[in-house]
């Protein structure tokens, strides 16, 4: 489960200057104003190294979770005195619990070196009741059968920033699962299904950026886009053997200083034997809404999605609408345009800090024969 939140905070600095004497002396008169210069000097790098903390409650909804609420936090100090670094370092914290009867707690540290080196973490530990349909895009929704894992997670990327907005570098990813509860005489309870017994899930590879985006919150122009390569094996503790590509593209279009064209896709192709829940998946709340997660999974996957948002239509209310297109296939061969799963709705949005454009989002997304309802923080790409 990916849990999405965002903090507000504010930072308060009190500072004071020392002051000298004073004298009639040019000499120290002099000396007094170089003073006063070197102290506000010392002062306006002590105001630049800005800290603190803060935590508050989270509360969201989505179709996987139901309603869930806990705490989160993020603590953002500065980690380097380059002055090229102009984003603080931060660790973010979350513990929560669902409607579901899902516990997940996440620390996410984002540290800026300096020299443009960058390094993003996520440690994960959940308990998870979730629902399995089998695997491929002719499923039945008929087949849902019940199942719990409980995982660790760990992804760490690594990457130095080359020129302008390119960053090159690695990623490293664990995944240890159990699967502590499954349907009796279902699909993972005859232990056809690779990853029905649970295991461990490890993998590195290149990782490489582009990001020319205004915000990283609510970007109104650039573009984002990554791409990775993942091995996993054997010789690197995993007990699955396959390899992972994965392609996201991300375009952001300024109509006006209200208004975005937001337009993303993204491709996932494994070869080997990937478990069930590595898989390529269609739904949730970032992609295909109005999906369960997990409806229709695959080794590959393809989804295009397109988003137009107006950011605030008065006071700091906003209005989104959104369109999307997803098929996942066992192979490059086998995606056909003809049977893509198609997504749609409509959100509101709530600006809760205009400076930053960080937002609240509700969003109904509708598919073929289901639909789904989404409260929560930050957009969705």
């Amino acid at each position: 489960m990916r849990i999405k939140t965002a903090f507000i905070w504010a930072v308060l600095i009190v500072g004071s200057a020392g002051r000298l004497a004073a004298s009639t002396t040019p000499a120290l008169a002099a000396f007094q104003e170089e003073a006063k210069k070197e102290s506000e000097e010392k002062e306006k790098q002590k105001q630049e190294k800005k800290s603190g903390i803060a935590v508050l409650p989270v509360v969201f909804y989505t179709p996987e979770t139901k309603l869930a609420f806990g705490i989160g936090g993020l603590y953002y100090f500065p980690l380097t005195r380059d002055k090229t670094v102009d984003r603080p370092s931060n660790i973010a914290f979350s513990g929560v619990y669902t409607q579901k009867k899902q516990t997940s707690i996440e620390l996410n540290p984002d540290l800026y070196l300096g020299h443009g080196y960058h390094i993003q973490a996520v440690l994960r530990y959940s308990d998870f009741p979730d629902y399995f349909y089998g695997v491929g895009n002719a499923t039945s929704a008929d087949l849902e059968e019940p199942f719990t894992s409980k995982y660790w997670w760990l992804s760490v990327e690594a990457l130095k920033r080359m020129n302008g907005p390119v960053n090159v570098g690695f990623q490293y990813f664990f995944d240890e699962t159990k699967l502590t509860e499954v349907g009796a005489g279902g699909l993972l309870d005859s232990g056809d299904v690779t990853g029905s017994g649970g295991g461990t899930v490890s993998g590195l590879g290149p990782f490489l950026t582009y990001d020319s985006r205004d915000s990283i919150f609510f970007p109104t122009q650039g573009s984002y886009h990554q791409f990775s390569a993942l091995t996993f094996g054997p010789a690197l503790g995993s007990d699955f053997r396959f390899n992972r590509f994965y392609l996201e593209l991300r375009k952001y279009h300024g109509l006006s200083p209200a208004c975005v064209l937001a337009f993303q896709a993204r491709f996932l192709v494994q070869t080997g034997d990937p478990p069930f829940w590595r898989m390529g998946l269609i739904g949730g709340e970032e992609s295909m809404r109005g999906y369960y997660l997990g409806r229709y999974r695959d080794r590959n996957l393809m989804a295009f999605q397109a988003e137009y948002r107006w950011v605030p239509v008065f006071w700091r209310v906003g209005l989104v609408a959104f369109a999307g297109l997803g098929d996942v296939a066992d192979s490059l061969g086998h995606f056909d345009l003809g049977r893509f799963e198609y997504s749609y709705g409509l959100g509101l949005r709530l600006v809760i800090d205009p400076k930053q454009r960080l937002h609240i989002r509700l969003d109904f997304g509708f598919g073929r024969g289901t639909s789904g309802f989404y409260f929560t923080a930050g957009e969705a790409f």
